[in-house]
């Protein structure tokens, strides 16, 4: 009987993941009937049509006999912005996580233990885990986004703006009257980077809890026979870190779908501009912030199906990040490094 019940249990589970993959995918079947692929590659996001004066291939506007001729440009919808967002915090956070994780984890399996004081440290990281994500956001509202603003994203502009090949950090081209110009990044705090370092923070106990866990499934004569060896200390952590290279991976897949879906935190300082940008410094937006911002407002029924794609995408590519993250942590068994 418990058998079953666990089975049908699991089955359960199974149906309510399927049934909320379908009830997107219909959901934004107009948007996937009209854009197809191409939304995927697309970067224009207009949710009303516009008038502007038409231009010519030389640029300059078209006059006509009653004056300036007009063109309407509909609504239009591609999620290369967001995805492009989306993908640039979540490699910078981990770029700022992964070494922190993987060097905390290491003390609490090597040091902390000696020292009596992994139990405290393995709660304080849980705990920090536990911190609701409005709470990151108005930190980073509050907090780091003023910082960065006063002292250290000019700071950085002082340090790296003369550097040959580093100019582009610092300076965006935007199209005026028909013109491509040049002007400075506005350094508001309120960017990609700030968005970036505040998922490093929240993903950061994720990685570190799922790194410590692995770390203590590596045979202790594994880490013995190193020593007996001749290796140091750092060596053997290091053929510690290789031996379980399988499951760390998994942790940090685990961290990239956390930091993928993340939603508040990011939408309250990433400054939420749709717009594709290799400056950090410049606002940007993610999948999940755009549809915290514009889902509410949505009453168009194609600008609501294109949302619904995003969340479509977005979701296949977080349950993909997760399935890779199970198998390599709980999946094939590592291998000893000869």
């Amino acid at each position: 009987m418990l058998r079953w019940a666990c089975r049908l249990s699991g089955l359960v589970i199974a149906a309510m993941l399927a049934a909320l993959i379908l009830v997107l995918a219909n959901s934004a079947l107009p948007a996937i009937r009209k854009f197809g692929a191409g939304f995927i590659t697309s970067s224009e996001w207009r949710v009303n049509e516009i008038e502007r004066p038409l231009r010519g291939p030389d640029g300059k506007v078209v006059m006509g006999e009653d004056g300036v001729v007009m063109e309407i440009l509909p609504p239009a919808f591609g999620a290369l912005p967001v995805i492009y967002g989306t993908a640039a915090t979540s490699l910078i956070a981990l770029v700022v996580a992964v070494p922190l994780s993987l060097g905390a984890a290491l003390f609490l399996v090597r040091v902390a233990p000696r020292l009596r004081i992994a139990g405290p440290v393995s709660f304080l990281v849980e705990f920090l885990a536990a911190i609701p994500s409005l709470a990151f956001g108005v930190w980073g509202l509050f907090v780091l986004a003023p910082m960065f603003q006063n002292s250290v994203a000019p700071l950085l502009r002082r340090i790296l703006e003369p550097v040959p090949g580093l100019h582009w950090l610092f300076f965006e081209k935007i199209t005026v009257a028909g013109r491509i110009i040049e002007r400075p990044i506005p350094l508001n705090g309120r960017d990609l980077l700030t968005g970036s370092l505040i998922l490093a923070v929240m993903i950061l106990p994720i990685i570190t809890s799922v790194s410590r866990d692995v770390l203590r499934s590596v045979p202790r004569i594994q880490i013995e026979g190193t020593l007996a060896l001749g290796a140091t200390w750092w060596q053997s952590c290091v053929a510690m870190l290789r031996y379980a290279r399988s499951g760390l991976l998994g942790a940090v897949l685990l961290g990239l779908a956390r930091a993928a879906g993340e939603t508040m935190a990011v939408t309250m300082v990433i400054g939420n501009n749709n717009q594709i940008s290799a400056s950090p410094f410049a606002p940007a937006q993610t999948m999940a912030s755009l549809l915290a911002n514009e889902f509410g407002e949505a009453t168009d029924g194609m600008h609501r199906a294109a949302l619904l794609y995003v969340a479509l995408i977005l979701l296949v590519m977080s349950l993909a990040f997760n399935v890779v993250a199970r198998k390599l942590v709980v999946g094939r068994p590592s291998h000893a490094v000869h």
